[in-house]
């Protein structure tokens, strides 16, 4: 078996962030920045967002398997979908195109290597927790210790046995897509499947899974266009904040017009109706019930952007070589690795 470079976040995706040097773009480039290293440079998309043999693992010491067909067939099967969503900025809405993207939004969450690492991480967690309790972390049992090899297969593993149940779970979202104005651009970075929830966390309540509870789930598949996945709940708690500040300033107000007599109740209607119509939450959602993308600020931009940055494992693509929102993000991101090491 050859041995090659293998991507996990797939050039169908990296395609769309090209640089916007259009010699370099003809040359399929991207400008990086490496989050550790803290330098920018630009490089083929051939080379950036994989690793060799990233999909290889040993089924013992004599056969080495691979997902690498499995994962090139999947990114085939979506392509057609992304290309024509990055082209028109519009989702058709069918049963069929929620499925498609619910698999693209699951296939890329579970695939990355800050996912292939999350055990390690976990499992160092968990003895620092055993050490700090004044126990010795090699007596206890159920810790992992997993090595690199036992890693990767771990993450193989995971990635055939649950990508199903992710892309289950994601197709019950509200999928839209946001659009970035013109001259600037979103980014992506290698684990692009990013998590928000404005709800508070608490000790008994999931805050940032896919499942939980008023999760806003984002996924870049352009510079221009920005793949959401929202739980039903929060456009419904959307339209509730709409609905009650309508009521309380915009309807009393025409009532006590009317009641004064200084409008008639044929003119009240006609004013709330017309007042209703723009409201920008209520035209937010006909554009998402519609299928069309929905415009964002520059000030937007640089909030999902910033997501990417801090969510990265290592490496975040700028198509404008600019990366002043990713690096704001790695002092941030090196004070959260400070916090942990010191509750560790």
């Amino acid at each position: 078996m050859t041995a090659q470079h293998q991507h996990y976040v797939p050039k169908l995706l990296l395609r769309g962030f090209l640089s916007k040097d259009r010699k370099r773009a003809a040359k399929e480039q991207v400008h990086v920045l490496d989050l550790n290293e803290q330098r920018s440079f630009p490089t083929s998309i051939d080379n950036i967002m994989g690793e060799r043999r990233f999909n290889d693992f040993w089924v013992d010491e004599d056969i080495l398997a691979t997902i690498e067909p499995w994962t090139s067939q999947i990114e085939a099967q979506l392509a057609p979908i992304v290309e024509r969503i990055r082209i028109e900025k519009t989702l058709e809405r069918t049963q069929e195109e929620i499925g498609s993207l619910a698999s693209l939004i699951a296939f890329q969450f579970i695939r990355t290597k800050g996912m292939r690492l999350m055990p390690e991480r976990l499992d160092q967690q968990m003895r620092s927790h055993v050490r700090r309790m004044g126990f010795d972390p090699a007596k206890v049992d159920g810790l992992m210790n997993l090595d690199e090899e036992g890693l990767k297969t771990e993450h193989v593993r995971h990635q055939i046995q649950h990508l199903g149940k992710y892309a289950e779970i994601i197709a019950e979202k509200e999928f839209f897509l946001m659009a970035a104005p013109e001259g600037r651009s979103f980014y992506i970075g290698d684990h692009p499947v990013v998590l928000h929830n404005d709800e508070p966390r608490t000790v008994y309540r999931g805050h940032l899974g896919i499942g939980a509870a008023y999760i806003q789930i984002y996924l870049p598949i352009s510079s221009d266009v920005l793949l959401c996945a929202y739980d039903k709940a929060v456009l419904g708690q959307m339209m509730k904040t709409s609905d009650e500040s309508f009521n309380k300033e915009v309807a009393s107000y025409a009532l006590g017009k009317l009641r004064a007599g200084e409008i008639t109740a044929e003119q009240m209607k006609s004013a709330l109706e017309l007042r209703r119509d723009l409201d920008p939450v209520n035209a937010m959602i006909r554009r998402i019930r519609a299928g069309q993308s929905i415009a964002v600020d520059p000030e937007q931009v640089q909030c999902y952007n910033s997501m990417q940055a801090f969510f990265a494992h290592r490496f975040v693509i700028d198509p404008d070589d600019d990366f002043s929102v990713a690096k704001e993000m790695i002092e941030e991101r090196e004070a959260a690795a400070h916090r942990e090491r010191d509750v560790g």
